[in-house]
């Protein structure tokens, strides 16, 4: 059953549930079916082409949703789109745009202005008439993920895909309401919010920081979900705002970028002390994941392979490797979807290298394009980065190769320090240190690193962001 039937289904038997929480608004399940019924009505009087998908730019989060899911009740398959990938819809095939947002419309299609004469009118009390009956069919999510590069890439998610990921998680009666920091375009953040409504759960959304623990102080939130730097972030905050009350949270759930022990540790100790780490993609869904108290003293661990992932370690011509030896990860799930082009052989490959042991823990070393080739001395970017991050006046470090004019690659290391910072000590520090061996050959300490949605430090972006301050000495 679709997640958008299910939401009927609640609206039925508790139509008083909230189901979504904003600052601003609590919307109940019947207001979300209400407002999902009232928009796929006008939706079906647009004559849009349902072979043809839909971008959405939806500002309002509980609107975001209820469009969303009318599409899908309409027939279409549906964009989560935000300012920034409105110019990549066209070149995707993405022509129908429905959108609140002043000034940014899709160029060389058909875009469409939401307002609210497309909701219900207001009732003080959810209306007795039977909902229109009508099953979501064989829709597709779409989604347009960055991951290191900070290049848009188009991936597909089936409707197949879905139910996958809200059967796996269905029978989960542990929480009750879950802050889900993650944006509504990407496949992290819309997942986890099908899979609390699925639940007949409440979501909860706010637009900054404080207003996210505000609400968690006030709604009792027991569950947060988002990427480690995200989750950082509302670390930082409640360190200078120690009076935001998070006594409620029971549950931090990080997937995406990974972090060292200094950040777990934080977040910890200011937050909540259950923190569960999952290792999971877009293209791939989830495919391990443990609490950090289980992994924490093993090198890279990111998790237990979960009991519906097949994870193989194989080396460059495919062929399985012994647990213990590094090699290229492979995994495929429940999840898959025959029209992701990240599928090959019907094993999805993240682009991570590590190895498995022998009580089932899968460890990330590095990604395979960040392998740093020194005349012919290999070195994982993400070693150096651990490093360097356990240096008290480094906040954060990432570490890419950058080719010389003779074509030999070089690493260079960028740092965000802890306050000032003497650039030539630290750098003489990393060169001493047994891991790097003397091959540090630039340091750069620069106010933050280039980051995509979810965190991940964009190493296209870093290059091009190092190699401009090289031309401007």
């Amino acid at each position: 059953m679709h997640v958008v039937d299910m939401v009927f289904h609640w609206a039925r038997v508790d139509p008083h549930r909230p189901a979504i929480i904003s600052p601003d608004l609590i919307t109940t399940f019947a207001g979300l079916a209400e407002a999902i019924d009232s928009i796929s009505n006008r939706i079906d009087q647009l004559g849009l082409d349902p072979s043809e998908p839909v971008a959405t730019v939806i500002g309002n989060p509980a609107l975001s949703i209820a469009i969303a899911f009318a599409l899908q009740r309409s027939g279409f398959s549906v964009a989560p789109a935000n300012r920034g990938l409105i110019k990549h819809l066209q070149p995707n095939g993405i022509r129908n745009l429905i959108y609140d947002v002043e000034g940014f419309v899709a160029s060389g299609g058909r875009n469409i202005r939401f307002d609210n004469s497309w909701l219900p009118p207001p009732s003080s009390t959810p209306t007795s008439r039977a909902y229109r009956r009508r099953p979501v069919g064989d829709v597709d999510l779409i989604y347009f993920t960055s991951g290191t590069t900070g290049l848009p890439k188009k991936f597909v998610q089936s409707r197949r895909g879905m139910d996958a990921h809200l059967l796996r998680f269905a029978a989960d009666a542990t929480r009750q309401s879950a802050l889900i920091v993650s944006g509504l375009t990407g496949a992290l953040g819309v997942n986890f919010t099908c899979e609390i409504l699925y639940s007949g759960k409440t979501v909860c959304r706010a637009p900054t920081p404080q207003a996210m623990l505000e609400l968690v102080g006030l709604f009792q939130i027991d569950t947060m979900v988002g990427s480690p730097q995200q989750v950082l972030g509302l670390t930082a905050l409640k360190e200078l705002r120690p009076d935001l009350p998070v006594d409620s949270l029971q549950t931090i759930i990080m997937a995406g970028a990974t972090i060292g022990r200094r950040g777990i540790d934080r977040i910890r100790a200011t937050l909540c002390r259950t923190v569960i780490n999952a290792y999971t993609s877009t293209e791939a869904s989830l495919a391990a994941l443990a609490p950090y108290d289980l992994i924490e003293g093993i090198p890279g661990a990111v998790g237990f392979v979960a009991p519906w992932a097949e994870v193989e370690i194989v080396d460059n011509a495919g062929n399985p490797v012994p647990n213990g030896r590094d090699g290229i990860i492979r995994y495929r799930t429940p999840r898959f979807s025959p029209k992701s082009g990240a599928v090959t052989d019907q094993w999805f490959y993240p682009g991570d290298i590590g190895h498995l042991t022998d009580d089932g823990i899968l460890c990330v070393v590095g990604r395979t394009s960040d392998v740093i080739n020194i005349g012919g001395v290999k070195i994982y970017a993400r070693n150096i980065e651990e490093i360097v991050e356990t240096m008290e006046d480094v906040h954060e470090a990432a570490a890419c190769g950058v080719k010389d004019a003779a074509g030999v690659e070089q690493l260079w290391v960028a740092v965000v320090p802890n306050g000032t910072v003497d650039g030539e000590a630290l750098k003489a520090r990393i060169q001493a240190h047994p891991g790097v061996s003397g091959h540090l050959s630039e340091l750069f300490v620069v106010p933050e690193l280039p980051r995509g949605d979810l965190g991940k430090v964009q190493k296209v972006r870093l290059k091009e962001l190092l190699i401009g301050l090289v031309g401007t000495t």
